[in-house]
């Protein structure tokens, strides 16, 4: 026999833990997100404030707009950071096995509603106007092949970043005619694969901004005295039905004219950053002054430099798998010359290189084999009977 549970799972029986058990209605949204996000996922870095800011970005004032990266092996949080950022902006998470056209769909879906709009003359009625909101797109747990495989999805990221060149053009039911899709909207995506690291990706690199998980137990114990982990909630058994309305009804045409003033007022001077910093980081630094969440200009570059110095040393650090292919291909290519034998590399030998490079630290994972291939292709090389040979 079946049951109806409905009653006992509503938050009005008291039976499931509401948000707003643990939300401060006395505080603002920017407040509460700051307060929040440390009790449900513990960062290896401080970034609590960058995560806030770039979850209120407006995209419907923004023109360009970073990807949030979350980076991190498995059982570290970032599926918890992505549900997390899905209830506030009302959106479902999109996920690996999804399709191009999928995903495409349910973007178009989120980005646009309408909204019923007042006309002051009493004798025409009230209408119905089609508006771009300010929700974004959350992506879990994906690996770079889905990149590799799939390159519609990854065109959509790469313009997907820039209003201004944010447009794809799909073929439609009528002959002869395209429908256009405009992709541009803030996007949180998170995945074990060093995505940030490897050259094959480096035009989406440009445009991250990346947040580092670690377990608990591999985190270094002045961070974990920072933080109180004996108080990490469940995101699991809290209702979060009305959480999206708070982020619906935050950007007021008040609040809207504050943040394109400020936005201009910052790009006439914004010093510190190199031009490409600059151009990823004006709408997040605008969006953080204006909602509190940094005091002031000042306040904002610093956290931003700070977090760009920590991202160059990370790149310095694990350049990526593709810097050691590069120099043992160029070696082992020198060495056939050299001896004038054929110029090939036994596939057996590398796998077991590879091993030794994950051993040493000096890669993050290994590579899966549509990923080696497209590295290897990168430098000319072909996979060919157990061998790797020079493309024709």
């Amino acid at each position: 026999m079946a049951f109806d549970y409905t009653n006992l799972l509503s938050c009005e029986n008291s039976l499931i833990d509401s948000w707003e058990d643990i939300y401060d209605r006395n505080l603002s949204l920017a407040e509460n997100l700051l307060s929040l996000l440390p009790s449900f996922v513990v960062l290896r870095k401080d970034y609590y404030d960058i995560i806030a800011a770039y979850c209120l970005i407006p995209n419907a004032l923004a023109r360009i707009v970073p990807y949030l990266f979350l980076f991190g092996r498995s059982g570290t949080g970032k599926t918890t950071l992505a549900k997390f950022i899905s209830y506030l902006w009302g959106v479902p998470i999109c996920t690996s096995s999804d399709t191009y056209a999928s995903i495409r769909n349910n973007l178009h879906k989120i980005k646009y509603q309408d909204v019923e709009v007042e006309t002051s003359n009493p004798e025409f009625p009230n209408y119905y106007k089609r508006v771009e909101t300010n929700k974004g797109m959350v992506w879990d747990d994906i690996d770079s092949s889905v990149f590799i495989n799939k390159p519609d999805l990854y065109r959509l990221f790469k313009v997907g970043y820039d209003r201004s060149t944010d447009r794809i053009s799909i073929s439609s039911d009528i002959k002869g005619e395209n429908l256009v899709f405009r992709c541009f909207c803030t996007k949180v995506f998170s995945s074990v694969s060093p995505i940030h690291l490897e050259s094959i990706f480096k035009e989406l690199q440009r445009r991250l901004i990346v947040i580092p998980f670690k377990r608990i137990e591999d985190i270094e114990d002045d961070r974990l005295r920072e933080l109180n982990t004996l108080d990490i909630l469940n995101i699991d058994a809290f209702d979060w039905n009305g959480f999206s309305l708070l982020h619906s009804n935050f950007w007021n045409t008040e609040l809207a004219e504050v943040y394109l003033i400020t936005r201009k007022a910052i790009a006439k001077n914004l010093v510190g950053l190199n031009s490409q910093q600059r151009v990823i980081s004006l709408d997040l630094l605008t969006t953080g002054i204006v909602t509190g969440i940094w005091q002031n200009e000042t306040e904002a570059l610093n956290k931003l430099v700070d977090y760009f110095s920590w991202f160059k040393t990370e790149i310095d650090r694990y350049s990526g798998i593709a810097k050691y292919l590069a120099d043992y291909v160029h070696q082992e290519l020198r060495n056939a010359m050299s001896a004038g034998l054929p110029i090939k590399i036994n596939a057996e030998e590398l796998r077991r290189q590879i091993e030794v490079w994950l051993h040493q630290n000096w890669i993050l994972e290994k590579p899966k084999t549509n990923h080696l291939k497209a590295l290897m292709a990168e430098l000319g090389m072909v996979l060919d009977r157990g061998y790797w040979i020079k493309r024709n």
